[in-house]
């Protein structure tokens, strides 16, 4: 086999091709790309031959590229880089590159495999380790994620923190009467009127069953605190209309503030949570504010 048969050869391999081949100059131009880059990104060979590479790079990873592409430039072979391209349509395309650069050419070389319904899998996988199936809310782990976080924020920031424990009273025998289903929505109506009794920088969580958790960031004063919880007292007393049934329900809230009353975050979950049980054998419906 000779040159030009090689060379006709290895054009149809490309053509057949999956991934995009991406070849660029010293300086980042474009100089040639295979049949799949059209179909990955929506441009033409034509539309994109003798343009700057990093203009199709999604704005925030660009900086990131460029550095990795200056070291296989320095002869660094790259197995394995992820990034973000905009198509020409406007969508965001996740990216798994292999590249490396050839000195004999003065070129960087580079195959470009679209891995953007995997990444999608990924966050959906993530998403669904953290949140409750139920009411889509954090669960008991992201939960004491965020309240560790927010604990490292609030330590560094000498600012204050309260940790809300809800146990909603009556839900049971609603549950037991009308079913499981109706006990269903009524826990994610329930849901939706903690999310909208604090701010965005607050966590909302479920534990599990008909009890939450609330985490109120920078929250300096227990007054400020104990204002919250009753907020959500009352928003709970408020009468659900699930499926045309018009359910009654009230909360027993426990509070615990730090640093006043723990530092850690079971600490402060255990004291909120024994506030909580105070406030339900008083008759429930009430706010106690945790003591040590």
């Amino acid at each position: 086999m000779n040159k030009k048969e090689l060379a006709i050869n290895l054009a149809d391999v490309m053509e057949l091709m999956l991934d995009a081949v991406c070849i660029v100059d010293r300086d980042g131009i474009f100089v040639f790309v295979s049949a799949a880059f059209e179909k990955m990104f929506g441009y033409a060979p034509q539309e994109v031959i003798g343009k700057p590479m990093v203009e199709m790079v999604y704005p925030e990873d660009r900086e990131r590229t460029l550095d990795v592409a200056e070291s296989v430039v320095g002869g660094y072979m790259l197995p394995g880089f992820e990034n973000r391209w905009v198509r020409k349509d406007g969508k965001v395309v996740n990216v798994l590159w292999s590249a490396r650069w050839s000195d004999e050419h003065q070129v960087r070389i580079a195959v470009a495999h679209d891995i953007t319904e995997r990444k999608k899998m990924e966050a959906q996988l993530l998403y669904a380790a953290g949140h409750d199936d139920l009411t889509g809310l954090p669960n008991r782990t992201l939960l004491l994620d965020r309240l560790q976080s927010s604990l490292m924020l609030a330590e560094r920031e000498r600012a204050g923190l309260s940790v809300l424990f809800i146990d909603i009273d009556g839900f049971k025998e609603i549950n037991d009467g009308y079913g499981h289903a109706i006990g269903d929505l009524l826990l994610q109506q329930i849901a939706i009127r903690l999310v909208g009794c604090v701010r965005k920088s607050d966590t909302v969580g479920r534990l599990g069953g008909d009890e939450f958790l609330i985490v109120l960031n920078k929250v300096n004063h227990t007054e400020s605190a104990s204002l919250v919880a009753e907020k959500i007292r009352v928003a709970l007393s408020d009468v659900f209309v699930i499926e045309g049934a018009l359910l009654s329900v009230s909360a027993s809230i426990g509070i615990a503030c730090y640093p006043e009353y723990g530092k850690e975050a079971l600490e402060l979950v255990q004291f909120a949570d024994k506030a909580m049980y105070q406030a339900k054998n008083c008759g429930g419906d009430k706010v106690i504010l945790s003591v040590t």
